[in-house]
Order: C-alpha cells, then structure tokens, then sequence
C-alpha cells in the first residue's frame, strides 16, 4: 500500500491497520528509523534502563521497573 505524505508531513494510517493494533486517536507511537526504513508501533511503557515491560513507577517522564528502582535506592549508601 503506498501512502503519501501531506504538506504538513502527515501520513494516514489506514483504518484497517488501526483496527489490527487496536489503535484510537490520540495513541502514541514509537517512530524509528531501522535500516533505512521508519517504522512505527504502537508505544509500550518499558523501564528507561534495562528495558522490562514492568514499568512500577515514573521519574521525570521516565519509566522504572521494580529491580532498577530498587538498585537506584541503593546507590544512595555507596
């Protein structure tokens, strides 16, 4: 399927895509360059350090899983 971009750098997702992904208005999107190709998904929460899709909390827009919060505590003793 080819889409065309709008004067304002636009682009459709067709409907159909958006069903599949369960995609509403207004969801974000991870949009990323790979290989020469842009690719988009929808956006998980994942912990900013070792990734876990286990987000327990949040810091400045950043999330962290239970384990690396943890670690961070316990770098306040050293």
């Amino acid at each position: 399927m080819i889409k065309r971009i709008d004067s304002l750098g636009r682009v459709v997702v067709p409907k159909g895509y958006r069903i599949m992904l369960g995609l509403k208005p207004g969801d974000p999107l991870d949009i990323q360059i790979d290989g020469g190709k842009l690719t988009m998904r929808p956006h998980k929460s994942s912990c900013t350090f070792c990734g876990s899709q286990k987000v327990s909390s949040a810091y400045m827009g950043k999330g962290l899983c239970a384990e690396c919060l943890k670690a961070i505590k316990s770098l306040r003793g050293a």
